[in-house]
Parts: C-alpha cells; sequence; structure tokens
C-alpha cells in the first residue's frame, strides 16, 4: 500500500518537472545609458522666455518576455537635469525630471513560431541558423508618472521662483528591432523605439497665483486637469545600435553588448493660460546586458538564452 501511495506522488511530478525542464528560458534584458546633449525648455509661469543649453539623463531599461512569448513587458526610467541661459544671456533656468514607465508591448516575429515549438528548429542555440526573419516588432499600452521641476535663478529672491510637475498619463509604445544575421556582424543589432503620452492628469496652478495661495491659503482649486492630445503633446524617440565587444572577456561572460545611438524628445503642455515647452536632443552610450532570473537559475536552465528579451 506505501509502495503504491509513493508510486502515485511520483508520478503526479513527473508531468510537472518536465514541464519545468521544457519551459525555455526567458531572460531578461537590461538597458543603462547615458544621454548627452542640447535641451530647451520654456515655462511661462516663471517667465516667457526661451532658455537654451546643455542636457544630461540616466535612463535604464528592462525587458521580459511573458510565458507565451507573445507579449513582453517593458520598464523604463529616467532622470534628467537641464541648465540654460536665454539668448541676452541675462538669466538662466534649471530643469529636472524624473520619469517611469511600464508597459505590455505585443510582440510580432516570424522567431516566436521557433520558439514556441522548438521542434520545428534544429538548433536554437544559434539564432542565425534558427530565426526566419530578423524583425520584431512591439506595440501596446503603457502608465507612467512624471515628476519635475523648473528653477529661474533671476527670481531666486521673488515669491514665485520655482514650478512643479506632476503629472501621470496613459500612453502607447512601439518599438522595431532588426538583428544582423551576417557572420561579419553577428550579435549587432538595431532598434527603434518610441512612446507617447494619450491621456492623463497633470498639476498646474491657476496663472499668477503663487504657490503659497495654492496649498497654504487653499485659495486655488483649479489645480488638477485632465490632459490629453489638446492640452499636451508629448513624444520621445530613440534610435540605437548595439554591437558585442568579443574582444573584451568581461563583456562576452556576461553576454553583454555596448549601445550607442541619439534620442529626440519634445513636449508641450498649455493649461490655465500657462505654456511649458520642453526639447533636447541627445547622443546615447549604453551598456545592454541580460540574465536569467535567479530562480530559473536554481532550477537547473540555460545560464545563457538562445535570444534576448527584445
Amino acid at each position: 500500500m506505501k509502495r503504491s501511495l509513493y508510486l502515485a506522488w511520483a508520478l503526479l511530478f513527473i508531468p510537472v518537472h518536465s514541464l519545468a525542464q521544457d519551459e525555455l528560458p526567458r531572460p531578461v534584458t537590461n538597458i543603462l545609458s547615458l544621454r548627452l546633449g542640447l535641451g530647451k525648455m520654456r515655462d511661462t509661469y516663471l517667465a516667457p522666455l526661451l532658455y537654451t543649453g546643455s542636457n544630461i539623463s540616466l535612463e535604464g531599461q528592462r525587458w521580459r518576455m511573458h510565458r507565451n512569448l507573445d507579449w513582453t513587458s517593458w520598464q523604463q526610467a529616467d532622470i534628467m537635469f537641464s541648465t540654460g541661459e536665454d539668448h541676452g544671456h541675462d538669466s538662466e533656468a534649471w530643469t529636472g525630471r524624473l520619469r517611469y514607465c511600464y508597459g505590455i508591448l505585443r510582440r510580432w516575429s516570424e522567431s516566436l513560431s521557433l520558439l514556441s515549438n522548438p521542434s520545428n528548429s534544429s538548433n536554437l542555440s544559434n539564432p542565425s541558423e534558427s530565426f526566419g526573419s530578423p524583425w520584431s516588432f512591439y506595440l501596446g499600452p503603457y502608465a507612467g508618472i512624471d515628476l519635475g521641476f523648473d528653477y529661474n535663478l533671476k527670481l531666486a529672491s521673488s515669491n514665485n521662483p520655482a514650478s512643479a510637475r506632476v503629472t501621470t498619463n496613459l500612453g502607447a509604445a512601439g518599438a522595431v528591432c532588426y538583428r544582423f544575421q551576417t557572420p561579419a556582424a553577428q550579435g549587432m543589432r538595431v532598434m527603434l523605439q518610441a512612446h507617447a503620452p494619450l491621456l492623463g492628469m497633470g498639476f498646474r496652478p491657476e496663472y499668477g497665483a503663487s504657490y503659497y495661495e495654492t496649498f497654504y491659503l487653499d485659495s486655488s482649486s483649479d489645480t488638477f486637469h485632465f490632459t490629453s492630445l489638446h492640452n499636451q503633446q508629448d513624444f520621445d524617440v530613440q534610435l540605437a545600435v548595439d554591437f558585442p565587444l568579443a574582444v573584451i572577456p568581461w563583456f562576452r561572460k556576461f553576454d553583454s553588448v555596448v549601445r550607442l545611438g541619439g534620442s529626440y524628445h519634445i513636449e508641450t503642455m498649455d493649461i490655465n493660460d500657462i505654456t511649458t515647452r520642453y526639447s533636447s536632443l541627445e547622443f546615447v552610450i549604453g551598456w545592454v546586458y541580460q540574465y536569467l532570473p535567479f530562480s530559473r537559475r536554481k532550477a537547473g536552465l540555460l545560464k545563457r538564452s538562445p535570444y534576448n528579451a527584445y
């Protein structure tokens, strides 16, 4: 009787163990980038002047496929600081931003059929031979939050030397990725990605009202507004090339590549007769690396995946 119970218990776990072994590893791809370039800013709450100067940003992205391999989770966080002067060099302004986005993107790629059915391919460890199409397309919704400030040094002694920024958005994100499959360019990728908010909520005080009146005296109630394309236009696009540095053992060990590219961001918001405009054109240099979560490594799955998360 006991032997029969042990046999039934073992048979119960055989399919689960087999499924865990047959499950394809879903790696996490992280991208850490430094962006340097030119920036412009105008905030009519402080002054109707256009400030031009330098811009620096630190950006991080995280990509990971879902279990069915048709969807990919995408996260992006970046912190930005910009400083500039007006055309007459009479005043200086600072701008700081902290943004976070989380999206679920649908993936279209011919290679997905091979990944979903490994028996259709003789060698998954060599993507250049296994994958039919080098193209991958992504499109889906995302939610984001944007925090920031504008500070005018010329108004440092006034009642309103700075303005705050708080917005939450729902938008659309997309990407196109091309993988080079020739032996000379093995491991190189070109990626174009963009995202833009479509609707959300934004904080904006009344024109001429100080933050002391808004928060301490509670004299202004018209501070949070619905935002959409009629009063907020925001577009962020980045084009980058990832290429491996196999000559450096450290990069090869962590399955890492170097990213070089450019990015452009433009935004306009017009609420309560207050107009803010931001734009930046930056050079991008980054580090792309992937890994398997600890639970997958512990389960004995591949330490290095035959494909990337994007």
